[in-house]
């Protein structure tokens, strides 16, 4: 019998999931939940089923004053593993006034009972994205014994992995790849660690190796996940920015009537994305120019993003973590703070600022500065979660590192669980010293690779590609196929 797959099919999702289900329409029925009445029509356009549209839920449940409002489970947070309220760690939510959240909560979380009511699912198929929905979904999910397959990139280009827990950096994978295949993945992660230590390879999201000249007017295209999320500066980029501010606003004014609560929630997220691209370049400093001992680098991470959240929910403040790890450095080392290269403008927040004036170690860095030139200037890299991480590790250096990110027992990783074990690090003379451990790094991440799956699921050029989409239909399958068969109830009409 056919395998059932509940899907969270949002932004780019609502393209590309209902896609994988008609190549896999012999052997799994895909079950959409959406986002806005637009991805609704569009997935059922793509022939998909669409059995949850927030959109709608919300607005029916907010004309109703006897709608129920949110209630927390009691066993919420031990089933999930996630110890942390799953409205305040959502993106959108906080920003709406209490009685008003709790009731789309509530709307939510009746919605998806009831789903979970009607049939059993096999597999949950998703991105790890940081939203309330995603939280409520997996625990209906651990609850009905219902498989969650989110899918992470790797490190390395050309594969992925599924995780099955908040904790999304340890892969999971029923049939780890044969000594054939093993040996075939580390020539593979070989040159590419090297191509790191090179600066000739990276993350297709960074405008260095995303493999596209598009213009900016590329957004669009990214929007379909048919090109890498880049953001480029310059007019066009604000621009840009400016509409979706705007759409953002007027999605608010006219919600819940004519909007959804995520679009509607995000406006002071998009007024900080416009700020950024606004930033002047004097608060930057001119990275070094040659090694010093005393240079410690920390990458700034993209927020808001799973990466935070789910690697390290306790360090959600990275000025809080900063200003510890300036507290904590000893005297004379400067620190190096280096924005993501596609949330360029970040430091010009005010907190950033204050801090800057604060500390005279403190020095900022362009997002669009090269960031592994930067750790060849440097002796050490801190970090919470970042892949700057590993690349500080590729290139020789130790790293501190504040998450639970899947590197952080890799040789020359220094795993920092309190800020008294980062302040304690931090004093050590010995974590100043460069090292070679690349070719135990390269068998760390062949190990890690065992679990992962050929295929890319994130935006690109090739996303759609026939073998891309092979790919990944054939990764699904093999996660599916050691399940037990769902139980099946037909779905309400």
């Amino acid at each position: 019998m056919k395998k059932q797959l509940l899907c969270l099919s949002r932004s780019y999702l609502a393209h590309l999931l209902p896609t994988l289900g008609q190549r896999h329409a012999d052997r799994a029925d895909y079950h959409h939940i959406v986002q806005t009445d637009k991805e609704a029509a569009l997935v059922r356009s793509l022939g998909g089923k669409v059995v949850l549209n927030m959109e709608e839920v919300v607005r029916e449940a907010l004309k109703d004053p006897s709608a129920p409002s949110w209630n927390e489970p009691s066993d919420m947070r031990t089933v999930t593993g996630f110890g942390w309220s799953a409205i305040q760690s959502d993106r959108y939510l906080p920003n709406y006034a209490p009685a008003i959240r709790s009731r789309i909560a509530g709307a939510l979380q009746q919605a998806v009972a009831q789903l979970f009511e009607e049939q059993r699912f096999d597999g949950f198929l998703s991105e790890p994205v940081a939203l309330f929905i995603t939280h409520l979904i997996f625990y209906h999910c651990r609850k009905n014994g219902t498989q969650p397959l989110l899918w992470c990139n790797t490190y390395f280009s050309g594969h992925f992995y599924f995780a099955d827990q908040t904790a999304i950096s340890r892969p999971v994978k029923r049939a780890p790849l044969s000594p054939i295949e093993t040996q075939a993945l580390r020539t593979r992660v070989a040159a590419y660690a090297q191509g790191v230590a090179g600066d000739r390879a990276g993350p297709i999201y960074h405008h260095a190796f995303s493999g596209t000249k598009s213009t900016q007017l590329g957004y669009f295209k990214q929007r379909k996940g048919r090109s890498p999320l880049v953001l480029r500066p310059g007019i066009a980029s604000r621009l840009i920015q400016v509409a979706r501010l705007g759409r953002a606003t007027f999605a608010r004014l006219v919600f819940p009537k004519a909007s959804d609560f995520m679009t509607a929630g995000s406006v002071a997220e998009h007024r900080f994305y416009l700020r950024c691209l606004f930033a002047p370049t004097s608060i930057y400093d001119l990275p070094p120019s040659q090694f010093a001992a005393d240079n410690v680098v920390y990458p700034l991470q993209y927020e808001p993003e799973a990466s935070l959240l789910y690697f390290a929910p306790h360090h959600f403040n990275q000025v809080s973590f900063i200003e510890t790890v300036l507290r904590a450095l000893p005297h004379g080392k400067i620190l190096w703070v280096k924005e993501h290269p596609n949330q360029f403008g970040a430091l010009n927040e005010s907190p950033w600022r204050a801090l800057k004036k604060r500390h005279d170690n403190l020095r900022f860095v362009h997002g669009r500065q090269n960031g592994r030139e930067l750790i060849k200037q440097s002796s050490l890299v801190v970090t919470i979660s970042s892949t700057m991480g590993l690349d500080g590790l590729l290139l020789g250096r130790k790293v501190l590192v504040g998450g639970e990110v899947f590197y952080n027992t890799f040789t020359g990783a220094i795993r920092t669980d309190s800020y008294l074990a980062l302040a304690k690090e931090l004093n050590d003379s010995r974590n100043y010293q460069t090292v070679d451990n690349l070719e135990s790094n390269i068998e760390e991440l062949v190990e890690f690779g065992r679990n992962t799956y050929p295929g890319d699921p994130q935006p690109s050029d090739y996303l759609f590609s026939d073998e891309n989409l092979g790919h990944l239909v054939a990764a699904i399958d093999a996660e599916l196929a050691s399940l037990p068969q769902a139980s099946q109830k037909a779905f309400a009409q």
